[in-house]
């Protein structure tokens, strides 16, 4: 478990002008669970997941790591409690004079874990992140996902309870970001690891997380399930992170469209959750009533298992049959909501 109290991380001072990267951060992270940290640059990401491990040290506030406050400790129970801490850079930092064999060893070096026990643990790491043939290569050699998987190898060698992603995944292409993604579930599933992800990309958020916090200027602004938070976000800025992978800004087209209309038609955004998505809705509309129904744009997607995504449509006919049709939908418990110009 992994909870931050009032937690204030300020730079600057002597001098120089005062930086609040985190400005009162409340925040709780569940054994056991993934957790994202979205947020643009210089939003506090990096600061926050920094606190976790005292590689950046709060200015006020509390971090408490299972049950203890990292605040509180002396620098040797520190780096008794930081063992069961693991990380993931952005960009792998390994050492590339160094096999990847001695780069997965080097915290059971460090940590004076006997050789025969090192030479199991590295080879049983390697096995399980699918790059056992690659132990005497140099880093130099590898590919970017196969360096991240060395990377997340070596953050696995003492065992932590807690795996710590610096936007781990933000320097590879789109398949190997997918890959390491799976591989991160895998560990989670497997040893039921606390994963902390800082990210500045939702599609990360969608792809792995259990719930989700955004952060803007220093401050939590939105917290919940992943669910939640991309089928009703709260605040602009989780609005368009979920726009950036949902897809659901309207095209040009579709606005000059809404913007010519004649009065005569309407144009509906209806948003589709869980088993509303499997109804044939839409031609259930086109029977019931004298209503021709154009579906202009949209998207239906899965998030945690449940379908979810919405479809902007026109209807065609009598203002009498609209308000018909709009009162059958509202009775199928499916979200309606009219698109105009100016709010489209």
């Amino acid at each position: 478990m992994i909870e931050f109290q009032q937690v204030r991380k300020v730079y600057g001072g002597g001098g120089t002008q005062e930086v609040a990267a985190l400005d009162g951060i409340d925040l709780k992270i569940d054994t056991g669970e993934i957790f994202g940290v979205i947020g643009f640059s210089g939003a506090g990401k990096s600061s926050l997941v920094r606190c976790v491990n005292l590689l950046e040290r709060p200015t006020s506030g509390k971090v408490i790591v299972d049950g203890h406050d990292l605040t509180a400790l002396s620098a040797k129970d520190v780096r008794e409690i930081k063992r069961n801490i693991g990380m993931v850079f952005q960009h792998f930092n390994l050492l590339n004079s160094k096999t990847v064999f001695a780069n997965v060893a080097m915290p059971l070096i460090l940590a004076k874990t006997p050789r025969d026990q090192i030479k199991n643990r590295v080879y049983e790491l390697l096995e399980f992140v699918g790059l056992a043939d690659k132990a005497d290569s140099y880093p130099d050699q590898l590919s970017g996902g196969q360096k991240q998987r060395i990377g997340i190898a070596r953050a696995l060698a003492t065992q932590p309870s807690i795996l710590l992603c610096d936007e781990a995944t933000s320097a590879l292409d789109p398949q190997t970001t997918s890959s390491i993604l799976q591989l991160l579930k895998k560990i989670n599933k497997k040893y039921n690891i606390t994963i902390l992800i800082i990210t500045h990309e939702m599609s990360v958020i969608r792809e792995i997380c259990d719930r989700v916090a955004v952060i803007e200027a220093g401050k939590i602004i939105e917290e919940g399930s992943v669910f939640d938070v991309f089928s009703s976000p709260k605040t602009e800025t989780a609005r368009n992170f979920v726009s950036s992978v949902m897809n659901d800004r309207l095209p040009d087209s579709v606005k000059e469209l809404i913007e010519r209309n004649d009065g005569l038609n309407k144009v509906y955004r209806i948003n589709f959750v869980g088993d509303s998505a499997g109804k044939p809705l839409l031609s259930q509309l086109a029977k019931k009533f004298d209503l021709d129904v154009n579906v202009l744009f949209g998207n239906i997607t899965e998030l945690q298992g449940t379908p979810f995504g919405n479809l902007i449509v026109e209807f065609q006919g009598s203002e009498k049959e609209i308000l018909r049709a709009l009162n059958y939908i509202h009775q199928q418990n499916v979200s309606i909501k009219e698109v105009t110009a100016h709010a489209s």
